[in-house]
């Protein structure tokens, strides 16, 4: 799920499904409280249908439970997204990679006359975004992107609310500074708990290859280990659009392949700074020295399905997608 930090204040995109447009919520005209009571009310029942998925399709087989998740999920604003992920059961998570795989069912044609729903288009809207950001910064003078300078006081009330979007604003900056985009996950039957089974995967658009994203998992792990497993990855041309796993032949966007990284200095983050080799940001991503994955890892490879906008279902499989399943994601 991609971390909530939207370089446009205040702004979600609306998707109309073929049936009619969305409900409509004017979070514009709501207390920072009200808005997040209702943000989570709707994520706790997007949840709860998802962790019941089997009873809800044998009920509801006029319905593709694909497209209404996504239009539910495209409905609550970006920054409350992420929740979702704490309200799911192990079960749910699991339930994600197949609701994702329904919206394969929907003709490419209506599939684009709704919105894009592909990952690929996602992830070049949102970079288009960052970019935005940080021209618009630097025309009006706030190019240093440091939290105190890079928001003119006079844009905001002096009080609670306009201190926090002020906040909000300066830790966009911030972030479309480092030209990166975070997604926290979360990992299905994984034993151990939030401090096992979360992690970050950070994309970045390929300096040489167009369509092409390289990226690193961040553990929630001591330094060394990220220092010993970097777990850098490319992904495939997305101008190929869709993919097939191998071992199983389901539809996929996106690969993600831990067996190819990109080796080079040059092939890294450009706003990586040295001699910390960390993007921009108070909890800045750490870029290690790229190296081989050990085993296990040395084979993974991961498909993502798009679940809703910024929110992404994945599953791994060992032996390049040809071997076993390895691990199923948010």
């Amino acid at each position: 799920t991609r971390c909530p930090r939207c370089p446009t204040r205040g702004a979600h995109r609306r998707w109309r499904t073929i049936a009619g447009a969305l409900e409509t919520v004017e979070w514009a005209k709501m207390t920072p409280e009200e808005r997040e009571e209702e943000a989570m009310d709707m994520v706790i029942r997007l949840a709860t249908t998802i962790n019941a998925y089997e009873e809800v399709a044998f009920t509801s087989k006029s319905t593709n439970m694909g497209t209404y998740v996504y239009e539910k999920l495209d409905a609550i604003p970006e920054e409350f997204r992420p929740r979702l992920m704490d309200e799911l059961s192990d079960v749910g998570l699991v339930n994600c990679w197949y609701i994702a795989g329904l919206l394969y069912k929907v003709k490419l044609q209506e599939r684009e006359a709704g919105g894009a729903l592909d990952i690929s288009s996602d992830l070049e809207d949102y970079q288009e975004r960052l970019d935005a950001t940080v021209e618009q910064a630097a025309a009006s003078g706030g190019a240093d992107f440091s939290l105190d300078e890079s928001v003119d006081d006079d844009d905001y009330a002096d009080d609670e609310e306009g201190r926090a979007a002020k906040a909000r604003r300066a830790a966009a900056l911030v972030a479309s500074a480092a030209g990166v985009q975070v997604f926290e996950g979360r990992a299905a039957n994984v034993p151990g708990g939030p401090f096992v089974n979360r992690f970050q995967k950070v994309f970045y658009p390929s300096p040489k290859d167009v369509g092409v994203w390289f990226g690193r998992v961040v553990l929630k792990k001591p330094g060394f280990v990220e220092k010993y497993l970097p777990l850098y990855f490319r992904t495939n041309d997305t101008v190929e659009r869709f993919l097939k796993v191998g071992a199983t032949a389901e539809d996929a966007d996106l690969l993600l392949d831990y067996q190819n990284p990109p080796y080079l200095e040059s092939d890294m983050p450009p706003a990586m700074r040295y001699p910390s080799r960390r993007t921009p940001g108070k909890n800045g991503t750490w870029w290690p020295e790229p190296k081989l994955a050990i085993p296990p890892f040395d084979t993974l490879v991961d498909y993502l399905r798009p679940l809703g906008p910024g929110v992404y279902a994945g599953r791994g499989w060992r032996d390049g997608g040809r071997g076993d399943e390895f691990l199923t994601f948010v």
